[in-house]
């Protein structure tokens, strides 16, 4: 995590070069790390079935936080996601979406199994946080929330024939959507989508300058602060959506192989904490946060390689975003918890299990 996030940090230094000694963002992103760092050794150290008794009061509170947006919210661009703070913006539902990972595996650890009645239960609970960023609108703060809802799901047991009645319902929800909920702007990525090329210097100029920028970086890069894409800013949003491509630019092959090295070690810890451990509850602590990262990885890359629709989801760790920063430090101190805390069995790996 330290890892990416120092990645992040001379990502941010590069793109918002001004000339001073330290660019306003930068001060922002390293004290936004320093504190989320603060909330992951806190959160490691308290013991994971604390959570149980006031996962549902932190989840109200924050859908709470999200209706008040309504009242005390700033639009920026277009979008009225974020309350500011002694001059700090907060978005909402970044917490919400931790809290709705802690809510969730509380339903569903009261189970053995999940029937219709478990799934409405869990249906119910994410209707109304997922409404609320629609609303906002937040489209990829949506796709986050449903990728942890059915990977809870999935992990918990969830039958392969009701998997794909959720996907047939979700198309026809979506097909509802595209008629009368999606705004104009979200129809246009994902028609330019659809077809990269149909309008390169309007509707297609993100992604055609992101692909640009990833691929001029070679195999080594032009080296931290000289991408010309980045630098000259033909790169749209380089410190937060298009973050990635920047990387490529600037560090080249190695750099986001680098990257996707380092994720690769985290997701698979996370997952063998969730396999070591006997809790139902841990269990699905440990499958949210790993559903929220590798969401967050896959779509963020996906859209900068133009391979997937842009929708705004930050990349984990090193896109621009205190709030994205610090609820995914929480999201690791959750599953440091559970390995720390919790009563787990250790069983051999089975190609050496023959030999004992």
């Amino acid at each position: 995590m330290l890892l990416l996030s120092s990645i992040g940090l001379a990502m941010l230094a590069s793109a918002t070069d001004t000339g001073q000694a330290l660019s306003p963002l930068l001060y922002r992103q390293a004290i936004a790390l320093a504190l989320g760092f603060a909330v992951l050794v806190l959160t490691m150290k308290i013991p994971y079935h604390t959570w149980r008794r006031v996962a549902p009061i932190i989840f109200v509170l924050g859908v709470a936080s999200q209706i008040g947006l309504s009242v005390g919210g700033r639009a920026i661009r277009g979008t009225v996601s974020r309350l500011e703070v002694f001059g700090f913006q907060i978005q909402p539902s970044e917490f919400v979406k931790v809290s709705l990972v802690l809510v969730l595996a509380l339903v569903l650890a009261n189970y053995k199994r999940i029937g219709w009645r478990q799934l409405a239960m869990t249906l119910g609970v994410i209707a109304v946080p997922i409404v609320l960023v629609l609303k906002e609108p937040d489209f990829g703060m949506a796709i986050l929330m449903i990728s942890a809802w059915l990977g809870m799901l999935i992990v918990f047991g969830l039958p392969f024939r009701t998997f794909m009645a959720i996907c047939l319902i979700g198309g026809l929800v979506f097909a509802g959507a595209w008629q009368g909920l999606l705004f104009d702007y979200q129809k246009k990525r994902i028609l330019t989508f659809l077809h990269p090329t149909a309008d390169p210097l309007s509707t297609g100029y993100n992604v055609n300058q992101s692909i640009i920028a990833l691929g001029s970086g070679q195999i080594f890069g032009r080296g931290l602060g000289h991408g010309p894409q980045s630098q000259l800013k033909f790169l749209p949003e380089q410190h937060t959506d298009f973050i990635l491509a920047s990387v490529g630019e600037e560090l080249g092959f190695v750099g986001i192989a680098l990257i996707c090295a380092l994720y690769g070690v985290l997701l698979w810890r996370v997952t063998l904490i969730i396999r070591i451990v006997d809790d139902p509850f841990a269990q699905l602590i440990g499958a949210g946060a790993f559903f929220l990262l590798i969401t967050g990885f896959t779509v963020n890359a996906g859209m900068n390689m133009g391979i997937l629709p842009v929708t705004g989801i930050p990349l984990p760790f090193i896109s621009y975003g205190g709030s994205s920063l610090i609820t995914s430090c929480f999201l690791l101190g959750l599953v440091e918890s559970v390995k720390i805390h919790s009563k787990f069995h250790q069983r051999a790996p089975e190609e050496l299990s023959s030999f004992l």
